[in-house]
């Protein structure tokens, strides 16, 4: 089955599946066999924490796949975030991923050395001027996924079946994504791709512990520490107070301070934007999406990715509802 989308034309994949970026450990380990399978892999640069590193990690996934695969920059996260673009951008790196803040002036850069520009965000507004600054695709992350929280957040379903009312560009779906089925609504929502964080978390090549792969594979999503940390937007009394604050302090100190009401997290146990992250820290941070709920295993990339692709192609030409409606139009 040909499953070509303005996405995969736009990245170069085969497959419409992104592999999520992760700050501390998302280097060529976990993206080049995520690209090397038909999916999209992202280096993340705040987890090779210079741009020489940076550079090291592109050349060792080129090694490993003959795949495209980006680079992800967070703004306000990612230090010497301009050395890191320019790295990527003297690298070829056909598609950089931006995401957290506003983006636009990297979008510029990046389009002017002739590269694609794909920026993640989690609100629809945040969307819409994703797309009037440029953006050539954008990520919607809707509650149901890890990280990042807004007051103006929606659930996955409804941010993006009101999403593509309202943009032209490729819309990539995430937040409890993890399986065919997941691939399948987001396509039929309107989306042109998925982006899976967690499920990538609980395979082979990913650099964690395998007790935090386990402890993926055992959760349900309605445990409370999934739950409540994915469902639970920002304090707005709390978002209010700090978007006061804004030009009275630092741009750092004020980062900082925003993390801590975004992400929910006491001042002690807050982000810092040159944090030296490791694995265990960034799992601690950010932990898991909803998606715990179709975890079950633990199979090499390949194998995940292959399976949700077959599985997806078998839900299309069965007996089910989606079968009976489209399956002979899709063998």
């Amino acid at each position: 089955m040909d499953w070509s989308t303005r996405v995969t034309e736009l990245l170069g994949s085969r497959y419409p599946i992104i592999q999520g970026a992760f700050g501390g450990f998302g280097n060529s380990a976990l993206a080049a066999p995520v690209s090397e399978a038909g999916g999209f892999g992202i280096i993340t640069a705040s987890a090779l924490r210079t741009p020489a590193k940076l550079r090291e990690d592109i050349m060792r996934a080129r090694s490993m796949t003959d795949g495209p695969f980006g680079v992800n920059l967070s703004v306000g996260l990612c230090p010497s975030i301009d050395e890191m673009r320019e790295t990527a951008i003297e690298e070829r790196v056909p598609v950089i991923f931006t995401a957290a803040y506003r983006a636009d002036d990297h979008g510029r850069r990046i389009h002017d050395a002739g590269l694609k520009w794909v920026h993640k965000v989690v609100t629809i507004q945040h969307a819409v001027a994703a797309e009037r600054q440029g953006a050539d695709a954008v990520v919607i992350v809707g509650l149901e996924g890890t990280a990042f929280k807004s007051i103006y957040q929606l659930p996955t379903l409804v941010g993006v079946t009101t999403a593509v009312q309202k943009l032209k560009i490729p819309i990539i779906a995430a937040g409890g994504i993890g399986d065919a089925r997941g691939l399948l609504a987001a396509l039929a929502m309107g989306a042109e791709g998925v982006y899976m964080g967690t499920r990538f978390l609980a395979t082979k090549e990913c650099p964690i512990s395998q007790r935090h792969k386990q402890k993926l594979v055992d959760a349900d999503p309605w445990d409370p520490e999934f739950k409540d940390r994915c469902l639970a937007p920002p304090r707005a009394e709390e978002y209010e107070n700090i978007m006061k604050e804004r030009g009275s302090i630092s741009q750092d100190e004020w980062l900082v301070r925003l993390e801590q009401v975004m992400f929910r997290h006491e001042p002690e146990t807050g982000l810092k934007i040159d944090s030296d992250w490791g694995a265990e820290e960034a799992l601690r941070i950010a932990g898991g999406s909803l998606a715990v709920g179709v975890i079950k295993s633990v199979p090499t990339v390949k194998e995940l990715i292959e399976g949700i692709i077959r599985e997806a192609e078998e839900i299309l030409a069965g007996a089910g509802p989606l079968g009976r409606l489209f399956g002979s139009t899709h063998t």
